[in-house]
């Protein structure tokens, strides 16, 4: 994403904070499904490709928690650290969701 694009995002971010809870989860699954074609260019929603896993299974707090621990270094992929860094924790956040919606669906 390149800094227009970022800008807007977190201006949007912003001014979904100001919104009424139920919103606010509806535009965090939108934002999520936004930021994910950034994601789907390596991951698939259900299946594994060259072992690259699919993030559609995925449980919410622990994508958040995976994020943040590429994000630290804890979890070494070279590939991963790098999307993981470019994020926002409102960014992780709104893809967990996004992901997590997927599995129930």
């Amino acid at each position: 994403m390149n800094l227009p694009q970022r800008l807007l995002a977190a201006s949007s971010f912003a001014l979904l904070l100001a919104l009424p809870q139920g919103a606010l989860g509806d535009e965090l699954l939108e934002y999520g499904e936004y930021l994910s074609s950034q994601c789907s260019t390596c991951h698939r929603l259900d299946a594994f490709e060259g072992g690259i896993p699919p993030l559609g299974h995925l449980p919410k707090d622990y994508f958040i928690i995976a994020m943040r621990e590429y994000k630290s270094g804890r979890r070494d992929n070279p590939a991963m650290v790098s999307v993981a860094n470019a994020l926002t924790d409102e960014e992780i956040t709104a893809l967990a969701t996004y992901y997590a919606a997927q599995r129930q669906q």
